[in-house]
Formats: structure tokens, C-alpha cells, sequence
């Protein structure tokens, strides 16, 4: 179509598609009848999003610009808004008017993980923490602080402010990491998801790029891809990241951002080497391209091999860092953190204030008053020695099933294990006859953005299975491997 898209404009893609479109129809270019093409087809022709196009056609068809109809012939016509045109006479479907979309791969994983929480399978397919993991010495008279009585001698909740108290505690945790922090370098958030969507939100815009390793977690990819920003990534080694690709990736694409999980990375359990962090750091400064590091199974160490995070290696101020107490002070309090510059911290507090109240004060407390009473580091201390045990366990269940054809890397932390099979193995094949026999794992090919990649793995999680289910889900598993063949 004749359609240019000026990629210098502040004016989004959508807007300038709309207004070619309206300038077509008034100009009697387009005719009331005319068949538009397709969604992916006139994004393939004008080089952008396919939701960029979805919203361009939405408002089009919402200002009564063109239909959409579901029955032959199918697809997108232009009309001629009448004067006294009706809003409840438009075909409007909601479905065509929806913006965000899971691909396939992020469908399948989310489909996989909820049914984790029926409670019908043994499941080895997310991360989920086990409630008797969950910290209980001390809480009892932590939950009574909460209260108090009045002059009346009725109970009332405390008044509480705690966010200060939280920052000045996490900066207390991270002097642990050698990473030397001031509270107003930290922005508090739910998770870490939220703060990788906040961070893109704020800094990143339709059309521009960012790196990511791969495998790569389904919701990091369905959050940037649906800002229409281009996804590239970057294969990942025994010992982290291919540098080397990285370099050619930066010089060709110029991302605005780098994410990476160096610590016991999900899905593959790799942990970067201190050479490879030192090497992504010094690129991450010649091209001026800033890292966001995620830290969140940082707790889940089983050896000690303690590698710096890049945050605290970094002298640049080149890298922001993202964890979150989700795994380790579960309750249902959802309290995590952006470490960065106090603009940074600044502007994601205004985000944060337009998008969700989220000042969980009751929460914020508990986790407070266990930091400060020296019960948080000896919890995650047992948490650690708990989660070993079961990592071991599961790679003694693995190693009975190795003839099988399926391998592993035993990790050094985490709380998952990254499974290899064999090239004759189908995975897809092997989960669906895992899930008929009541366990669930996740294939590995929706931890990919190319369908054609990341086939003959399975990521199995051991953080919420009792020793008795993983003897018995392990052995089901390698039924599961037999059938598939």
C-alpha cells in the first residue's frame, strides 16, 4: 500500500498508519469495499509489529474507517463513517481490538505452569515454593506486633510506613554481595517481572532492540514483544553468554538494553564465568549499552562459589540490578527491588504511583521484622541446605534414568535442572505422555523465540515436590521417555 513510515517522527507507527489510511480514503484511493490486507501481511510490507498494525486497524475500525467481518468473505473492509453513524451498529469484536498476545510458546508455558496448582499431577514444570519452606520461627510474635490495643482496650491495626525501613534493609543484604548501596538508589516493586516491564517501559520504544540470552523465559519475551520491540538473541554456553556473537549482535542491531540472569540462569541453570562477566561489562561500556542483571535465585547457593554480580564488578553505572524476596519470604507478599541511578529509581516511582498503588506496608513489615531479627539469614541459610538435598535427590532420580537418553549438568544452585535428551527423542511427545501419566515437565522449545531452535530439552523444577513424588514423578518420567520414542 502507499504508506511510508517515517521512523524519524515522535508520531507512533500506528498514528501515522492511521492517518495514511484516512488520507487514502479521502483522497478516494480507497473505496468503501475495498479488502485491506492482512495484519502480518502489510506489517511484512511496512517493516513494523504486527500489533502495531492490530492497533492501526482497532481505531480504524472503532472510528468507523473500516469492518471486520468473521464470515466469507473474511477480513478487514473500508467504509465511510456516516454523520449520524452508531456506535452500538458497528461489528466490533473484541478479540480484533485486543493488543497484548501470548505466542504460542508463551501460551504452552502458562497452560503447563496453572495446571501445576490443580493439585492432579506430580509437578516438575514451575517454580513454585513449597509452604513448609516457608519461614515460621519467630512469626508468630512478628503477626502480634501488628496489633495493639486502644485506650478503649479494642484491638486496632499499628499505622505503618515501612518503605525506608525496607531500603535501608536491603541495602544491609546486599553489603553481603559486596555491593555497597544508598536507599535512594532502590525502587521498590512486586516482582521482578515488574521491574523488567517498568525498566522497558520507561526507557525503550516501538522499534527499538534489546538483547537476551537463550533459552529465554516466555513472559520476558511476551512483555518486550508486545511493546513492539525487536527481540534479539544471544545462545548461551556452558559458562555463560557467547560473548563473542554478543559483540556482533551489539554492532549490528545497537540494543538499548542487555538482560541476563548470570546467576544460576532460568531455564538453563548456567552461571557466567568471572572472565565473561569482566568481557560483558567492558562491552556493555565500549557500546554504550546499559545491563539489567536479575538476581532472583541468588539465595539458592549449593556450593562456594561465590562469582561477583556484575552490579558489584560494574564501574561503569552501566548496570541495573532486579531481585526479589518471592522465593525466600513467600506468604503471598510480593516485595522486590531495582537497584540504579536515582534518576532511574525516580522515574520508575512515578510510573509505579500512575500504575498500581502498591505499598504493601502490612507485608513490608514482617519481612522487616525478620531481617532485623537475624531470622532472615538463618532461614535462607536452611532454605539452601533443604534445596541441595533436593537437587541432589533428583539427580540421583535422573542417573536412573540416564539409558534412557536423557542427560543433565548438575548446577550449582537454583532450583531447577536443565535437561538434554537425545536427538531421536521428541520432547513434545515426551511431555504429553509424562502429562497422561499425572506429571508435568516443561519443553524446552518454548524457552525459544525460534521454533526451530531449543528442541530435546526439559526443564524440571524440584521446589515444590515431596522426595516420595519425585522418586515416583522421575521414574513415571523415564515411562514417559519409552512411549515417546
Amino acid at each position: 500500500m502507499n504508506i511510508r513510515i517515517n521512523k524519524n517522527s515522535e508520531m507512533p507507527y500506528y498514528k501515522q498508519i492511521v492517518s495514511a489510511i484516512k488520507s487514502m480514503i479521502d483522497s478516494d484511493e480507497l473505496m468503501k469495499g475495498y479488502k485491506m490486507p492482512s495484519e502480518r501481511r502489510l506489517a511484512e510490507e511496512l517493516c513494523v509489529h504486527r500489533n502495531t498494525v492490530i492497533k492501526a486497524y482497532s481505531i480504524l475500525v472503532s472510528e468507523g474507517f473500516m469492518t471486520v467481518s468473521r464470515m466469507a468473505p473474511k477480513g478487514y473492509f473500508i467504509d465511510i463513517p456516516a454523520a449520524d453513524d452508531n456506535f452500538t451498529n458497528r461489528f466490533f469484536p473484541l478479540e480484533k481490538m485486543m493488543i497484548y498476545d501470548y505466542d504460542r510458546h508463551a501460551k504452552k508455558f502458562m497452560n503447563i505452569f496453572a495446571d501445576t496448582f490443580t493439585g492432579k499431577y506430580i509437578s516438575f514444570a514451575g517454580i513454585d515454593m513449597n509452604n513448609e519452606c516457608s519461614p515460621k520461627e519467630g512469626m508468630e510474635e512478628i503477626v502480634k506486633q501488628l496489633v495493639k490495643k486502644d485506650d478503649n482496650g479494642d484491638l486496632e491495626l499499628i499505622k505503618l510506613n515501612e518503605t525506608d525501613r525496607t531500603k535501608r534493609n536491603i541495602c544491609k543484604i546486599l553489603a553481603d554481595e559486596n555491593m555497597y548501596i544508598k536507599p535512594q538508589n532502590i525502587q521498590l516493586v512486586s516482582e521482578t517481572t515488574k521491574a523488567f516491564n517498568l525498566i522497558t517501559s520507561l526507557y525503550m520504544r516501538e522499534g527499538d532492540s534489546i538483547i537476551l540470552e537463550e533459552p529465554v523465559m516466555p513472559d520476558a519475551v511476551s512483555i518486550v514483544r508486545n511493546k513492539g520491540i525487536d527481540i534479539i538473541t544471544v545462545p548461551m554456553e556452558h559458562d555463560g553468554m557467547n560473548i563473542d556473537y554478543l559483540e556482533q549482535m551489539i554492532i549490528k542491531h545497537k540494543p538499548k538494553f542487555i538482560y541476563t540472569m548470570p546467576t544460576y540462569h532460568n531455564p538453563s541453570s548456567v552461571v557466567m564465568s568471572l572472565e565473561k562477566r569482566v568481557k560483558l561489562l567492558d562491552l556493555a561500556h565500549k557500546y554504550g549499552v546499559p545491563i539489567i542483571e536479575e538476581d532472583s535465585q541468588r539465595d539458592f547457593r549449593y556450593s562456594d562459589n561465590r562469582i561477583p554480580t556484575l552490579y558489584s564488578l560494574d564501574t561503569y553505572k552501566s548496570v541495573v540490578y532486579i531481585d526479589s524476596f518471592t522465593m525466600v519470604f513467600p506468604y503471598g507478599i510480593k516485595t522486590g527491588y531495582v537497584v540504579g541511578p536515582t534518576d532511574l529509581v525516580e522515574m520508575l516511582g512515578v510510573l509505579i504511583s500512575l500504575d498500581e498503588i502498591f505499598i504493601d506496608n502490612i507485608g513490608q513489615f514482617l519481612l522487616n521484622e525478620y531481617i532485623e531479627r537475624g531470622l532472615m539469614k538463618k532461614h535462607v541459610t536452611e532454605l539452601a541446605t533443604h534445596y541441595r538435598k533436593k537437587r541432589d535427590l533428583m539427580c540421583r532420580c535422573l542417573d536412573q534414568i540416564a539409558d534412557k537418553g536423557i542427560t543433565y549438568t548438575k548446577p550449582e544452585g537454583g532450583v531447577l535442572i536443565w535437561c538434554e535428551l537425545d536427538e531421536e527423542i521428541n520432547e513434545k511427545k515426551v511431555q504429553e505422555e509424562a502429562e497422561n501419566r499425572g506429571v508435568l515437565v516443561m519443553p524446552g522449545f518454548v524457552f525459544y523465540t525460534n521454533k526451530c531452535k531449543g528442541k530435546g530439552h526439559l526443564r524440571l523444577c524440584f521446589s515444590n515436590v515431596s522426595d516420595e513424588e519425585m522418586i515416583r514423578g522421575i521414574k513415571l518420567l523415564g515411562e514417559a521417555i519409552d512411549a515417546s520414542k
